[in-house]
């Protein structure tokens, strides 16, 4: 017969010993090495001014061992979703396509706006493109995407491992919830690659203008975010292995009622001409009017400068896609023309020349491998090879001339 204080004390053993064996083991993968994560933050409308309002500590924390440019310059027209998709590809709109906001292909008749889903889910406007976590999926890696223009389209037959339909209204908190979600996840399936998009900077600039309290707040609820997720990236063990890539599309500019440039009467003569896009950038599609002839009608018009599309300034490096009307004008800082002159605002808009400083956006860089220091104004064309280089990655055919490769560290 088996002592039964020997069973006792034998189970009382094993017990122990395996906590002990589940006790190291944890702490062992606790205390392994984290694989490097590169999370770009899309923050949509953001001024690098906007750094100077008091109200956003966590991103001001992170310059002093970061690389914050004195600005970056937006391909052109300087609008929202030309803009996200260069950040992601490296390529300019006459090369990835997605050449406005609103765009009209003119081999089909088929029309995109922002606020259309089956337009913006529609993989005929995005062939032209390779974002990078399509990149990134095809050379082995992980990538996730809590937000972005063009993650929740299926791209020549590639999507992030993770993404969400853009919900407008989706809260900070939620939109964190999915990322850290993804984010906690085992070594071999978490993403090395993420993103995040926050638009409440954008619209509090375009219905109240940049100069606004409500921008002041909207600057301070970004931050705050922007605090909680730095928290979540310590509390996961992830942060010093986080390189975090902090960028806007464009900036913003005042645009008083007064300054609308109401343009409905403007090609009466020309019967057949349209305007296919309004705002800051705006254009004529012609529909087999003489351009000559409606270039010096426009001519004659004030705030505003005309061009066929073919020649447009070389330092827009625009022009040459089809969806692109026939005739592009970009009107004076503060002008914007509107063929409804009942429709007048918003009181804060962008699409002006990207050249010009109030159009610039914010490139901030910071963490795992990024030398501290300056930089002066750069094109937003080469955040893209720079998260290749981060990532170990091959680029794909892009636009950029790889300016920012020397602010990374060796591994």
């Amino acid at each position: 017969m088996i002592n039964r204080s020997f069973l006792q004390r034998a189970f009382f053993f094993f017990i122990l010993n395996g906590l002990c064996a589940l006790t190291l083991n944890s702490f062992a993968q606790s205390n392994a090495p984290k694989k490097p994560l590169v999370l770009l933050l899309g923050i949509d409308g953001f001024k690098p001014s906007y750094l100077n309002l008091g109200v956003s500590p966590n991103l001001n924390s992170l310059v002093p061992t970061g690389v914050l440019a004195k600005g970056s310059i937006s391909a052109f027209p300087s609008l929202t979703f030309p803009n996200f998709v260069s950040l992601v590809t490296g390529l300019t709109p006459d090369h990835h396509g997605i050449v406005n906001n609103t765009m009209t292909d003119p081999t089909t008749d088929q029309l995109f706006t922002l606020g259309s889903r089956e337009a913006v889910e529609n993989p005929f406007w995005w062939t032209q493109t390779t974002p990078i976590w399509n990149n990134l999926r095809q050379q082995g890696g992980i990538a996730s995407a809590m937000f972005w223009p063009g993650s929740e389209v299926e791209i020549n037959g590639g999507r992030p491992n993770d993404w969400v339909r853009y919900e407008h209204g989706m809260s900070h908190d939620k939109r964190l919830e999915h990322l850290l979600a993804w984010l906690s996840r085992g070594e071999s399936s978490r993403p090395q690659f993420a993103t995040l998009y926050l638009s409440d900077v954008d619209s509090a600039g375009h219905e109240f203008g940049p100069d606004s309290e409500q921008v002041k707040h909207a600057v301070a609820k970004v931050d705050q975010t922007l605090g909680k997720l730095l928290q979540a990236l310590s509390n996961l063990g992830l942060r010093e292995k986080t390189t975090l890539v902090i960028v806007s599309d464009h900036g913003m500019a005042n645009t008083p009622l007064d300054k609308s440039l109401d343009v409905s009467q403007w090609l009466k003569d020309f019967p057949k001409a349209k305007w296919e896009w309004q705002g800051a950038t705006s254009a004529v599609r012609l529909n087999g009017e003489n351009a000559a002839q409606v270039l010096q009608t426009l001519s004659l018009q004030s705030h505003l400068q005309c061009h066929e599309k073919s020649n447009l300034p070389e330092r827009y490096k625009f022009g040459r896609h089809p969806r692109i009307p026939d005739i592009v004008c970009v009107s004076d800082m503060g002008y914007t023309v509107t063929a409804n002159p009942i429709r007048k605002g918003p009181l804060g808009q962008h699409g002006f020349d990207p050249f010009l400083p109030e159009m610039h956006g914010l490139f901030l860089a910071s963490g795992f491998r990024i030398k501290p220091g300056e930089l002066g104004l750069i094109e937003n064309l080469e955040v893209y090879p720079l998260l290749c280089q981060l990532l170990g990655i091959v680029e794909q055919k892009n636009d950029a001339l790889h300016l920012l490769k020397d602010i990374v560290l060796n591994p």
